[in-house]
C-alpha cells in the first residue's frame, strides 16, 4: 500500500510545473540524497521505467507462491480482510490516476506507455483479487460498494459481475450474502449520491446489470429480494427525464426479473404495462437508439412469454405497438435481433391467448389503424393468420361467426379505399386474403359452402360497390389455387358471372366505365387477370369433367373475345395476352369434357385472324399454336378448317404477323409431325 501510495504522490512526468518539487518533497526530508527516487538527477524515461517496474513487482509478489503460503496460513481472518479491503480500494485509485493519465497523454508520444502501465495495474487488480477468499470477497466488493469514488465503485461492480458469470457453484451461506448486496445496488440505481451525470449513468446502468446477473443466477430460489428490484426498474422506466442508456438496462433487467419471479410479478403488472408500452410509442427516440430499441422488444418479448394469461388488458395496446414496430424493424433487415424479437413477440400474442380474447382485440386494432396506420394492417393480418393456423378444431368452429363476421368488414378495405393507389391497396388486401385463406382450409366442406356463398353474394352489389367484385374474384383466384381440383364442387355459380364479367370489361363490346372511378381502367385490367388466373386455375386442376357442354358454352364466346379487347393500351393488351389470356383458352381446350367443341372454339379463334387490328390478328395466332400444343395430334382433325386463315396470313400486310404465320406454320408442323409446306 506504501509503494502505490509513493507511486501516486510522484509527477506525472518531470516536465510538469514546479509542484513536482513540492510532491516530492512531502515524503522526504529536504536533502535530495535520502529520497527514494529522486526525480530531480533521473530523466523522464528513468521516472517512467521506474513507475512500470514498482507496479510489475507488486504484480508479482502478489502472485508469488511463498507470499500467497503466507496468506493463507495467515491466523486472523479478520485483520486479514480488513488490509485487502484498503490495498483494493488504493489499487483502485491508483488505477483511476494512471487512467487519467492515459486521457491525458492521448496525443504525445508516451501514450503507449500509459496504455501498457494500465493494463499493468489491472494485472495487478486481479492478483488482489484472486487473494480474496469468497467468504471475503463479498463483503470487501460491498465495502467498495460505498467508497466516495465513483470510479472505485463501478469497478467493484465490475469484479462482482465477472466473478457472478465465472462461477458455476455456490455455497449456501455465500448465496445469502451476495443477496445481501441488492439493497447496496438498488442504492446505487436510485442514485443517493450527487455527482457528474456522466459517471452517474453509468454506474446506474452497471448496478442494474448487477442486479439483472444476480437475479438470473439466484432469483429462482430467493425471489423475495428481487420484489423491490422489479418496482425500482419500473419506477425508472416511468419517469420522464430519465437518460435512454440507463432505461435501456432497467428494461433489460425487468426482463430478467419479471422473467424469473413469474407469478409474483402479477401486482406490479398495472404500473409495468403501460410504462412499457409508453417507452414503445416515442418512436423518435427507439428509432435513434438500436440499443434502448432492442431493450424495450425484449422486456414485452418476456414479460408477454412469461405472464400471457394476464396481458388481457393491456392486449389491445400490446397489438396497437407491436404491429407498429413491424414497419421501424423493416429497415434492420430479417436477421437482426430485433426482427428475429418482434417475429417471436408477434408469434407469443398469436398462439398463447385464447380466441376470446385475441379475436376482440384484432377487430379492434383493425378499426384503430385502419384510417391512420394502413401500413400496420399486414402485421395484424399475419398475427391472426397464426392465430386461425394453431386454433383447434372446436373453437375454429365455435368462433366461425365472429370471424367470418370480421372477414365481412375487413373485405371492404378495397371499396374503402376506391381511389387509394391500386398497388398499395393490393398489397394489404393481399394479407387480408391470405388470412382467410388460412381459415378457409381448416374448414370442412359443410362448414365452408356457406361461407362462400355468402361472399358471392356480398359480391354482387349495386355498382357503387364494384370493387368487392375485384376482391371477389381475387378470393376465388387464391380458393382455386389451394384448393386445387376440390374446388370444382364450389364454382359452377361462378361460370355465368364470370362470363358476364368478360363482357361487361371488353372495351370491343361496350363503351360503358366498369367502374366508377377516376382509374377504371387499371382496376378493370386487374379484374379481367383474376378473373382469367381463377378460371386456369378451374381448367387446370379439373378430374371431374367440370366443364360441361353447357358451361364451355357459356364461357367460350367471352373468351375468344378477350383477344380483341385492348383495353389499357398496347403494352397491357401484349402483357394479358401472353400471360394470363392464352395459357387460360389454351388449358379451356383441354378440361372440354366433349371434343365435339374443340372445332367451334378453334373457328372462334380463327375469325380472330381477320380481325382489322393487326396486333388481335398476332394475338390469335399466338392462341392457335398454344391450343395446337395442348391438343398434340387431336389437332389433325381441326388442321383442314385452319389451312385457308394461315394462307391469308401467309400474305398479311403487316409484317410482324406474316412472320409470326410462318413461325406457326413451322411449330404446327413439329406438334403433328408432318410437312405442312404442301398445302400453302
Amino acid at each position: 500500500m506504501k509503494i502505490i501510495q509513493y507511486l501516486t504522490e510522484l509527477p506525472e512526468n518531470k516536465e510538469d510545473d514546479p509542484g513536482t518539487k513540492k510532491l516530492t518533497c512531502k515524503t522526504k526530508p529536504k536533502n535530495q540524497e535520502g529520497q527514494l527516487f529522486n526525480v530531480e538527477s533521473h530523466s523522464d524515461k528513468q521516472l517512467r521505467h521506474f513507475k512500470f517496474l514498482s507496479v510489475s513487482f507488486m504484480s508479482q509478489l502478489l502472485s508469488s507462491q511463498s507470499f500467497v503460503k503466507k496468506i493463507v496460513e495467515y491466523e486472523e481472518p479478520e485483520e486479514l480482510q480488513e488490509l485487502e479491503q484498503r490495498l483494493l480500494e488504493e489499487v483502485l485509485q491508483y488505477i483511476n490516476t494512471v487512467a487519467s493519465s492515459v486521457e491525458g497523454n492521448v496525443d504525445k508520444p508516451t501514450a503507449k506507455f500509459w496504455r501498457v502501465l494500465l493494463s499493468k495495474c489491472y494485472d495487478m487488480l486481479d492478483k488482489v483479487n484472486a487473494l480474496l477468499p469468497t467468504e471475503t470477497f463479498i463483503p470487501v466488493i460491498g465495502g467498495l460498494m460505498m467508497n466516495q469514488l465513483p470510479s472505485v465503485r463501478r469497478k467493484a461492480m465490475d469484479l462482482l459481475n465477472n466473478k457472478v458469470q465465472q462461477r458455476t457453484k455456490w455455497q449456501k451461506s455465500q448465496i445469502l450474502q451476495l443477496l445481501e448486496l441488492v439493497p447496496e445496488l438498488i442504492a446505487i440505481v436510485k442514485c443517493r449520491r450527487k455527482e457528474e451525470e456522466e459517471e452517474q449513468a453509468i454506474n446506474r446502468q452497471t448496478a442494474l446489470f448487477s442486479l439483472k446477473l444476480l437475479c438470473k443466477g439466484f432469483g429462482t430460489e430467493n425471489p423475495a429480494p428481487f420484489v423491490p428490484v422489479l418496482k425500482t426498474a419500473i419506477d425508472l422506466i416511468s419517469s420522464e427525464k430519465e437518460e435512454k442508456n440507463v432505461m435501456g438496462s432497467a428494461l433489460l433487467c425487468i426482463a430478467e426479473v419479471t422473467c424469473t419471479l413469474k407469478a409474483q410479478a402479477i401486482p406490479q403488472l398495472p404500473r409495468l404495462m403501460p410504462a412499457l408500452l409508453k417507452t414503445l410509442k416515442s418512436k423518435k427516440e427507439l428509432v435513434s437508439n438500436e440499443i434502448y430499441l432492442l431493450s424495450a422488444i425484449t422486456a414485452l418479448l418476456k414479460v408477454a412469454e412469461t405472464l400471457p394469461h394476464f396481458l388481457s388488458p393491456y392486449l389491445l395496446e400490446c397489438l396497437l405497438q407491436v404491429v407498429r414496430l413491424e414497419k421501424i424493424v423493416a429497415e434492420f433487415g430479417p436477421t437482426s435481433q430485433i426482427s428475429v424479437r418482434v417475429a417471436a413477440l408477434k408469434s407469443i400474442l398469436a398462439t398463447k391467448l385464447a380466441p376470446r380474447i385475441l379475436l376482440p382485440a384484432v377487430t379492434k386494432c383493425y378499426s384503430e389503424v385502419l384510417h391512420t396506420r394502413k401500413n400496420c394492417l399486414g402485421p395484424l393480418m399475419n398475427i391472426l393468420k397464426e392465430h386461425i393456423t394453431g386454433m383447434e378444431k372446436e373453437h375454429l368452429i365455435s368462433h366461425q361467426p365472429e370471424l367470418t363476421a370480421f372477414f365481412m368488414k375487413v373485405l371492404d378495405f378495397r371499396t374503402e379505399h376506391a381511389e387509394d393507389d391500386l398497388e398499395e391497396v393490393g398489397k394489404i388486401e393481399a394479407y387480408i386474403i391470405d388470412c382467410l385463406i388460412s381459415m378457409v382450409m381448416k374448414l370442412s366442406e359443410a362448414s365452408f359452402r356457406p361461407l362462400f356463398f355468402k361472399l358471392f353474394d356480398w359480391s354482387k352489389t349495386e355498382a357503387a360497390l364494384r370493387d368487392r367484385l375485384l376482391t371477389f374474384h381475387r378470393i376465388a383466384d387464391c380458393i382455386a389455387d389451394k384448393l386445387k381440383g376440390l374446388f370444382t364442387l364450389f364454382a359452377g355459380h361462378l361460370v355465368k358471372p364470370f362470363a358476364e364479367t368478360l363482357n361487361q370489361v371488353n372495351i370491343s363490346k361496350t363503351d360503358e366505365a366498369f367502374f366508377d372511378s377516376d382509374n377504371n381502367t387499371e382496376k378493370s385490367c386487374l379484374l379481367l387477370q383474376f378473373t382469367m388466373d381463377c378460371l386456369h386455375k378451374l381448367f387446370l386442376f379439373d378430374t371431374q369433367k367440370f366443364l360441361s357442354k353447357e358451361r364451355a358454352e357459356t364461357l367460350m364466346q367471352p373468351l375468344v373475345d378477350q383477344l380483341e379487347n385492348v383495353l389499357g393500351g398496347d403494352e397491357k393488351f401484349q402483357e394479358r395476352v401472353t400471360a394470363h389470356l392464352i395459357p387460360c383458352i389454351a388449358q379451356f381446350s383441354v378440361a372440354m369434357a366433349d371434343d365435339s367443341l374443340w372445332k367451334p372454339l378453334n373457328y372462334q379463334i380463327l375469325l380472330k385472324t381477320r380481325h382489322s387490328s393487326p396486333k388481335v390478328r398476332f394475338a390469335a395466332l399466338l392462341a392457335l399454336t398454344e391450343v395446337a400444343q395442348k391438343l398434340k395430334e387431336n389437332y389433325l382433325v381441326l388442321l383442314p378448317e385452319s389451312i385457308p386463315f394461315l394462307a391469308e396470313l401467309m400474305e398479311d400486310e403487316c409484317e410482324e404477323v406474316e412472320q409470326q404465320c410462318q413461325k406457326t406454320i413451322q411449330q404446327l408442323e413439329v406438334i403433328l409431325g408432318e410437312p405442312l409446306q404442301s398445302y400453302f
